[in-house]
């Protein structure tokens, strides 16, 4: 709500982290991503699908997209991921994506439940922070650099190793919007 948003606004501003004139400025991007990351917690998952789909790689990428498309369903990669469009490391094959509605999709997209050797992970969740700020690359949607960053800050110590990585690449996109 409203409310909420200038109440953030007014706390971020008393901490110094953003300035407001005639428009709103932030001035320490690392106390922010600070923040975020203390107070990060992963919303919850109502069901979590592992497939074993016959398309694999960027051709599984391109139907995911177009079931989006047809369904009119938001889908986007988990943060985890999304990490090699943000960094140097990769993740296993399988393709984790968040998504409001199962239903529809698991219908049309067909694969078999599979929890040995899943190529697709689907995670049902309504929470609309994971689809905010989704990049587009390639024929897909990938979690926000913030998402990726937040998602590997919660792992293990090579995920916050690569997460560094993430920040570095975050800060410097701050800097340029800032001049």
């Amino acid at each position: 709500s409203l409310s909420t948003v200038s109440k953030a606004l007014k706390t971020l501003e008393e901490d110094l982290v953003i300035s407001r004139n005639d428009t709103i400025r932030l001035v320490q991007p690392e106390k922010l991503l600070d923040a975020l990351e203390r107070n990060f917690t992963s919303p919850p998952i109502r069901e979590k699908v592992r497939l074993k789909v016959e398309t694999e790689g960027d051709a599984l990428q391109a139907t995911l997209a177009k079931l989006s498309r047809e369904l009119m369903l938001p889908l986007v990669a988990t943060g985890l991921s999304s990490v090699s469009q943000y960094a140097a490391m990769q993740r296993g094959d399988v393709l984790s994506v968040y998504c409001p509605r199962l239903e529809g999709l698991l219908e049309r997209l067909g694969g078999k439940e599979e929890d040995r050797f899943p190529n697709l992970e689907l995670l049902e969740t309504d929470n609309e922070t994971f689809f905010f700020d989704a990049r587009p690359g390639g024929n897909f949607l990938w979690a926000s650099p913030i998402q990726v960053y937040l998602e590997l800050m919660a792992g293990d110590k090579r995920d916050r190793e690569t997460a560094e990585q993430v920040r570095e690449l975050i800060l410097k996109e701050s800097v340029q919007v800032m001049q």
